[in-house]
This record gives C-alpha cells, sequence and structure tokens, in this order.
C-alpha cells in the first residue's frame, strides 16, 4: 500500500478521525505516526456534541458512551471566593441528538477510534514510523518514512498529504509555514488523579474556576473518580515534562492529600492561541493542532481538530472520487480558519479572567463582571460562544446558513433513532413537511447530480431510494426552521446548513447553485 490516495501524518484524535472518516468513504488511507502507541500525558478533559456526532458517523458512540459523561456547570469564583461567573450547557431537547458537552477519558476515546480504523480495509496504520521528509509534485504527495525496526526509507504516494501532526508539526516547518500569535502565553501544570471513593463528596460537585491572583486554578469533575486540576505556574517554576510526587502534592493540598487517592499522570503546557498563516500548499494540507492551538478554557482543543477532519473529509471524497476540482479544497481553510481564530479568541477571554494576577485588577474584574450582571450571576450558554461558518461554501444570504443541521430523534418505517443514522452523512435536503407531488419530483430531479437525499418530515410512510420519510419526535426541526421563517433546509454531508427556503422552488435554486459552486468554487 504505497500507493494511496491520502497520507496522513500523526495518528493523535484528528488523524485518527480523518482517517476513520475517509476509510468509511472508501479511499485509501496510510497513517503513520512516531510514537509506538497513545501519547501518555494528560491532554483533553472535555469534548462536545458535535464530537459525539462525528463519533456517531464513525460508529463508535455506543463503545465510548461508558467513557464519557455530561460536563457539569462551571463556576467562576473571585478573589473572595465568591461567584462571579458561570457557564453551563443548553438543556434538553438537545439540539445535535447529543447532550452539549462532555468530560472523557481520552485514551479509551483514541483506543476506541484506532480500534475503528482496524476494522477499515483501506486504512494502514503505521506506529513507531518516522515521516523523515514529505514532498509534492503536480501529481501528487509523498512521505518518505523510516518503518519500525527498519534503516532504509520507504517512499508512500498520495493524492494528498495530511499533516496531522502536532503543535511542533514537522510537516508544517517543513513547508515553512508561520504561525500568527493571537496573544496568549501562559504556563500550567495539569494534574489528574483517580481519588478514592469516601473523597468524592467532600470536592465540589462541579466544575470550578479558582481566579484568585496568588494562584489561578481549575478543578475539573471527570468520568468516575477522575478528578483534574490545571495549576497556573509561577515565574520560575519548572515546565519540565516530569514533575516529582513530592513536588506535585503540596500544589493538592487544599483539595487532595495523600492516601485519598493516586496521582495518574501530570504535565507542564504553556497554553497558546495560534493558527497558521497557510492551511494548505498544494498537495499538503494541515489539520489540528499543526495548524492551530486553543488554550482549554472552552474544552475545544480537540474538538478543533475533529472540525477540521469532518471538514476536509467530504470535500477529498468530492475531488478524488467524485471529480470535483482541486480548487474545492480551498474552501478548507476559508472556512475553518476563521472559525478556528473566533472561538480561540473566545477561549482566550475566558483564560484572562481567570489568569489575571494583579489583586488590584482581579478585584476590579470582580466588581465588574458582577455589575454587569446587575449583582446577580446569570448563566452564559457555552454553545452561545461558538460561532457558526461565516463564509465559504455557503448560501449566506440564506437565514440559518452556516449553523449546523439539528439531529432530531426520529420515527420512520422500521426505524426509531438519531437523523443522521437514518439518513447516512451525506447532502441532505430536509423538509418539514410532505411535499406536493411536483415540488417532490423537482427536488429529486435537482438532487440527482449531487447525490445525497430528500427528507420528508412529517410523513409516516416508508421512502424509497433517495427520498427518506420520517416523523420527528420532538419537532426540533420544525421549530429551528420556523424560527427562520424557513420551510427547508440544504446541508452539507459535515452538517452545516449550506441555505434554507421557504419554497421548493428556491430550494431547488439552491442545490442548483451548490452544485455550481462545487465545480467552481
Amino acid at each position: 500500500m504505497n500507493q494511496v490516495d491520502v497520507i496522513i501524518t500523526g495518528l493523535g484524535p484528528t488523524g485518527a478521525t480523518l482517517a476513520g472518516l475517509l476509510g468509511q468513504r472508501g479511499l485509501s488511507v496510510a497513517v503513520f505516526d512516531r510514537l509506538s502507541d497513545l501519547f501518555p500525558l494528560p491532554r483533553a478533559a472535555g469534548l462536545d456534541h458535535e464530537v459525539m456526532r462525528i463519533a456517531q458517523e464513525l460508529r463508535i458512540a455506543d463503545r465510548v458512551a461508558s467513557h464519557v459523561a455530561p460536563y457539569r456547570a462551571s463556576e467562576y469564583r473571585g478573589t473572595q471566593g465568591q461567584l462571579i461567573k458561570r457557564l453551563d450547557s443548553a438543556p434538553p431537547p438537545f439540539r445535535l441528538g447529543w447532550a452539549p458537552n462532555f468530560v472523557f477519558e481520552q485514551p479509551a476515546f483514541e483506543r476506541a477510534l484506532r480500534a475503528r480504523l482496524a476494522e477499515l480495509p483501506s486504512v494502514r496504520v503505521e506506529c513507531s514510523a518516522e515521516v523523515v521528509a514529505v514532498g509534492q509534485d503536480e501529481a501528487g504527495a509523498w512521505a518518505d518514512v523510516r518503518l519500525a525496526g527498519e534503516t532504509a526509507t520507504t517512499r508512500c504516494h498520495g493524492r494528498y498529504l495530511i499533516g496531522c501532526d502536532g503543535g511542533s508539526s514537522p510537516v508544517r516547518k517543513q513547508l515553512g509555514i508561520a504561525l500568527d500569535d493571537l496573544g496568549f502565553d501562559e504556563p500550567w501544570l495539569v494534574v489528574d488523579a483517580i481519588v478514592n471513593d469516601d473523597k468524592l463528596a467532600e470536592l465540589p460537585q462541579t466544575q470550578v474556576q479558582y481566579c484568585e491572583p496568588e494562584r489561578p486554578c481549575t478543578y475539573v469533575v471527570g468520568v468516575g473518580n477522575h478528578r483534574r486540576w490545571e495549576i497556573m505556574l509561577n515565574p520560575g517554576e519548572s515546565l519540565s515534562a516530569e514533575f516529582p510526587e513530592e513536588e506535585l502534592w503540596p500544589l493538592l493540598q487544599r483539595w487532595l492529600k495523600p492516601g485519598e487517592g493516586r496521582l495518574w499522570r501530570a504535565a507542564a503546557y504553556r497554553f497558546h492561541g495560534l493558527v497558521a498563516k497557510e492551511w494548505r500548499q498544494r498537495r499538503i494540507l494541515l489539520a489540528g493542532d499543526s495548524v492551530h492551538m486553543t488554550p482549554p478554557f472552552m474544552a475545544q482543543g480537540m474538538v478543533q481538530g475533529m472540525r477540521d477532519a469532518l471538514n476536509l473529509a467530504w470535500k477529498l471524497e468530492r475531488v478524488i472520487k467524485q471529480g470535483a476540482p482541486d480548487a474545492l479544497l480551498n474552501t478548507y481553510q476559508q472556512e475553518r480558519r476563521p472559525h478556528v481564530t473566533a472561538t480561540t479568541l473566545a477561549a482566550m477571554a475566558l483564560g484572562r479572567v481567570i489568569c489575571e494576577r494583579d489583586p488590584a485588577r482581579a478585584a476590579e474584574r470582580d466588581a465588574r463582571l458582577l455589575a454587569e450582571q446587575d449583582g446577580v450571576v446569570k448563566t452564559t450558554i457555552r454553545q452561545n460562544l461558538i460561532p457558526g461558518l461565516g463564509d465559504g461554501l455557503i448560501a449566506s444570504a440564506t437565514p440559518g446558513a452556516g449553523t449546523i443541521l439539528p439531529q432530531p430523534f426520529v420515527h420512520a418505517s422500521g426505524f426509531a433513532g438519531r437523523l443522521d443514522d437514518l439518513t447516512g452523512p451525506t447532502l441532505r435536503v430536509v423538509a418539514v413537511e410532505p411535499l406536493a407531488p411536483a415540488d417532490k419530483a423537482a427536488l429529486l430531479e435537482a438532487l440527482m447530480p449531487l447525490g445525497g437525499v430528500l427528507v420528508q418530515l412529517g410523513a409516516p410512510e416508508a421512502g424509497d431510494g433517495p427520498l427518506v420519510n420520517a416523523v420527528e419526535d420532538e419537532g426540533l426541526m420544525a421549530a429551528w426552521l420556523k424560527g427562520l421563517g424557513q420551510r427547508i433546509a440544504v446541508a452539507r454531508p459535515d452538517h452545516y446548513v449550506y441555505g434554507t427556503a421557504d419554497s421548493s422552488t428556491d430550494a431547488v435554486a439552491l442545490l442548483e447553485q451548490f452544485r455550481d459552486r462545487l465545480q467552481r468554487p
């Protein structure tokens, strides 16, 4: 398998997700990772409903269910311990078919991803494999790889190469791509512990941001007995990857003492806000931490990379298997870079609330935040901090374009479950009521050259082929479209809404426009 459709360097969550999404689409993939196994130190602790929707597409949602738990509210505590800010998840019904936010066990999640790759015959994974060099020409890209146990290098050829090789990305450096610094650089220590059963009740029962200038820190309630502390380091304190237990316990003594739990793992990091200037050079593209780094204050770091993977997967399929022009891949940076930048800036804003080290300014911050809320802390919904797409392959003049298509629970002939499981990850036209025969025929004709399905909600009879009939359980889709003043939505395979329409005539026009833009991005 030295000739594949796509080469991926790096088998972290982004690389593994992209490999799985491409493999399920029938593309051949070779993935190379320098490590022999999972990265051993603490990384992500949170994910969201977009990641669970991707896990659903990869058919691993059931496998990871025991390794995720709802993400609890985040309470920001000021200099006197008083509540100054509160974040929480949107209540049900859940717009994307999953609870909006979760804590999770990243090692277990990654194991499930890798097990899924092993089930896909078109995906080859090589660990302990050092990518020595990458290159490209008009025909494709290549990687020179030193495989495990070998001294010579092997060249693997692909139509495209995706660098998912982390924040220190050798691929990005070889391409000479610079990073834009968004202005956040703070040293933190991350400590994971497994707490004894009899101690759990004494610890906070929700996430807490201790906005204390002498030592800002974060406490996270993880899955089961897992608890995480993120502790800001003071000037002169070590940024070593190795922290002996005798240095960790004094930092945790406010919450946990020796004998009340066991330390699992710890690592020091610099929390950055960085975005690459270029995401693509011809046949080589970057994804995940290789192209952006987000501080963890919104639990969006890993999520950002998995959004990259989903955005790339359907576009690579269109180009490689369906003959779309190579220029379609330019919309990847056009869409993802502004989205990543806005999300990173939102995370940085939360981080600055926490990271204030000057006592006087911290007291002013507390007073200002409370005054802005009229003295009573109001809950901010986390999802409201995440933008939609503002540019790229969307009909931006239509209401709801660039947002994510809801995923209701639906019933159809012989089926009960989430919408994506009924339709598959494809282009979808969703009408919230049965269509007149002529309208239905016009939409199906416009869909034919694009593939995809027409979904009629409110039609209990069985559909056929590209026509899917279903009844939604809670009216989620109908309420969403009604709120937009529309009746029909056109959604891309990555669930982003291309556009919405009030009539089948306008929806047909959207499909024709979408087809033209796929051919002339």
